[in-house]
């Protein structure tokens, strides 16, 4: 399984040199790509761009020049998948851009520093590296406080499971995650990523009224706007770390529980289909199920717990006691067939482990009380700690 590692490093001359160099190579692959289908009506391919704008860089080592290429043609290939639907990569104004080195320019030295190639006769850049196994690709870009670098490396899962229990997981927008193992059943609380979202909102609407009000292109314009960047750099970046550590919580709670094997709902494409009014929509179109199942589904793989998405049609409208049907009103969820009761999230939760174990509501193995337990809540806390992000900034430059 391949994992990603993010962490900031302090700017060096050797890095703001190389970033801007990519920025004018992307620059000039965009230009005379679309100056050749304007004039020749010509699609040039990616192997003849590297051949011609590439090959033999002054700056760039060959294979960090390389794959600007290949970030273009990712971008325009991207454009033809979505049958050329938006706006295709045709802008020639970037200042920096990232560099990319994959495995053949990546070396982790003894001593757990990364050596990245660079042209000959220059210095390697050289970066303290926290984790043991060697990354396969190496990405750094520019940020406000100096660079940031995302790593690509291979982790072997290492199994911690503990019994065979199978657990259902329901993904909210009210609770981020109800899960219910069969025996007992708990709530990840999304209080926390509300409050940030509507912050986020909040700030993203002061500060465009703001900038609407400056002359586009004045310094004050151009100010408000990279303060507004930053802020919601800031914003987004709390959000992620919170995701992280609540993700972490559901996989060690779920091992605790002598859990193995995990059903979770699949939500995807319920924006498509909803409409509960302009504020209701807002929240869930910035309903992040897809990024937080995605945390949840590799920490708890690289924790050895099988995870598969269930389709979770009508489970949050079907009783897990005796299967009859209705929409439920508020948070509680209450059959009018059966006089079952319950917490809502958690009778869909409850389902969905019924899908994944493929069993009928009636079977004796999935038959529910008739009224269930408070599940237990979780609540986000500061002290959660979260190894995914690391704030330290480091630079090493061979001498």
């Amino acid at each position: 399984m391949y994992l990603t590692r993010k962490f900031h490093i302090e700017g060096t001359e050797q890095l703001e040199r190389l970033s801007r160099s990519s920025a004018d190579l992307w620059n000039s692959v965009c230009k005379w790509y679309w100056r050749t289908v304007d004039r020749q009506d010509h699609w040039i391919s990616k192997t003849a761009m590297r051949r011609w704008h590439c090959k033999g860089h002054d700056v760039l080592p060959s294979q960090t020049a390389q794959e600007v290429a290949g970030q273009f043609y990712e971008a325009i290939g991207s454009w033809h998948d979505n049958d050329r639907k938006g706006n295709p990569p045709k802008r020639c104004d970037k200042t920096y851009n990232v560099l990319r080195w994959t495995y053949q320019g990546v070396t982790l030295r003894e001593d757990g520093v990364l050596r990245l190639s660079t042209k000959r006769g220059e210095d390697s850049i050289l970066i303290d590296w926290p984790v043991d196994e060697e990354p396969r690709t190496v990405e750094i870009g520019k940020a406000s406080d100096g660079f940031v670098v995302r790593a690509q490396y291979d982790r072997e899962p290492v199994d911690r499971t503990t019994g065979d229990k199978v657990a259902g997981v329901d993904l909210g927008e009210k609770h981020l995650a109800a899960v219910f193992t069969g025996d007992d059943a708990f709530t990840i609380n999304g209080g926390e990523l509300r409050a940030l979202r509507h912050y986020q909102n909040s700030l993203k609407a002061k500060l465009d009224a703001k900038i609407d009000r400056k002359e586009r292109g004045s310094n004050r314009w151009k100010k408000l706007v990279e303060t507004k960047r930053k802020q919601l750099d800031h914003i987004d970046n709390k959000i992620m770390d919170l995701l992280h550590k609540l993700s972490r919580k559901v996989v060690e709670m779920l091992l605790e529980r002598r859990v193995s094997a995990v059903g979770i709902g699949d939500v995807r494409g319920i924006r498509d289909r909803i409409d509960y009014g302009t504020k209701m929509n807002q929240r869930l179109h910035q309903w992040v199920y897809g990024e937080f199942a995605r945390m949840i589904e590799y920490k708890a793989e690289l924790a050895g717990i099988t995870v598969e998405r269930i389709d979770e049609a009508y489970t949050s409208q079907e009783c897990p006691k005796c299967g009859h049907r209705k929409k439920p009103s508020g948070r509680e969820y209450t059959c009018s067939e059966c006089s079952f009761h319950g917490h809502r999230d958690v009778a869909g939760a409850a389902n969905i482990r019924r899908k994944y174990v493929g069993q009928e509501p009636t079977g004796s193995k999935t038959r529910l009380p008739g009224v269930m337990a408070s599940p237990l809540g979780v609540r986000f806390r500061p002290h959660l700690s979260c190894s995914s992000r690391s704030g330290r900034k480091t630079s090493r430059q061979s001498v």
